[in-house]
């Protein structure tokens, strides 16, 4: 297998892009995560994995609609590079991850996992075969980022949560707890895309979160968490083990120099 394309082929007629969640590419949500894994990554050495968790396609809703920043000087300026390579991504409409990891917006060593993570709607798959695939999809996505020292996982609406256990055809959306534990183990930093709802005022979100990262998470751990405000808000935890905390916080305190302070509070 390729570590840096393992997703690709045909089904029943159509390419497996177009089967997948690739609307959100380009999006400001986009933006804001690939702005700050470039920040974060900068100067550090660190081989950054990005861990896609490519669902179906859910075309019956609007979500990937937010690219109004494509054509704002102000958000232009926090990242000008990326912005010219996500602006002729969507002009082009080439949305799609695979052309996210062509156009080189990360480290050249970064290694892209994009092995779709549920199986196909068609597919009829019970409780057994779901749980098979994900399992087989979790220890690819570890043997690809193997020699990674910061993860970096994307799913599409973040952490789990108790109303969408793992054998529901919609844990796709979210990454367990359980699935983040093998790469901390190992000896690697996490990050992780995290969408905020409306169960719970912002703080309180937040809250709850962080007590349940600290739960799982050794002590020396250093937990942060950037929230990012321009549309939805968005999450991002950083889980950083001792041997790459120092590193992580100075990229920390950077983002806080830089103009992206603007739009990111880190707590």
């Amino acid at each position: 297998m390729n570590p840096r394309a393992a997703c690709g082929g045909v089904y029943l007629g159509r390419s497996m892009e177009e089967l997948l969640q690739n609307r959100y590419v380009g999006d400001v949500g986009d933006y804001a995560k690939y702005g700050l894994l470039r920040i974060m990554t900068a100067d550090t050495g660190f081989r950054l994995g990005v861990v896609w968790c490519l669902f179906d396609d859910e075309s019956h809703n609007d979500d990937g609609r937010h690219i109004g920043y494509l054509k704002d000087p102000i958000m232009r300026r926090l990242d000008p590079d990326l912005h010219r390579h996500l602006t002729r991504i969507v002009t082009q409409g080439r949305r799609s991850v695979k052309a996210v990891a062509r156009t080189r917006i990360l480290p050249k060593e970064t290694v892209f996992f994009d092995r779709p993570i549920a199986t196909p709607p068609n597919a009829k798959a019970g409780r057994v075969e779901r749980a098979s695939h994900r399992g087989a999809w979790l220890s690819n996505a570890m043997r690809s980022t193997s020699d990674c020292d910061l993860i970096f996982f994307d799913p599409d609406n973040g952490i789990e949560t108790k109303s969408v256990p793992v054998h529901s055809p919609k844990s796709g959306k979210y990454i367990f707890w359980d699935e983040l534990m093998p790469f901390w183990e190992r000896g690697q930093s996490l990050l992780i895309y995290h969408h905020l709802n409306r169960t719970a005022p912002i703080e309180r979100q937040a809250e709850i979160l962080k007590e349940k990262f600290s739960l799982r998470f050794a002590a020396t751990a250093e937990i942060r968490c950037f929230l990012f405000r321009r549309g939805s808000c968005r999450h991002f935890w950083l889980v950083a083990n001792r041997q790459h905390a120092y590193k992580l916080m100075l990229r920390t305190e950077a983002l806080l120099q830089s103009p992206w302070r603007e739009y990111f509070a880190v707590e």
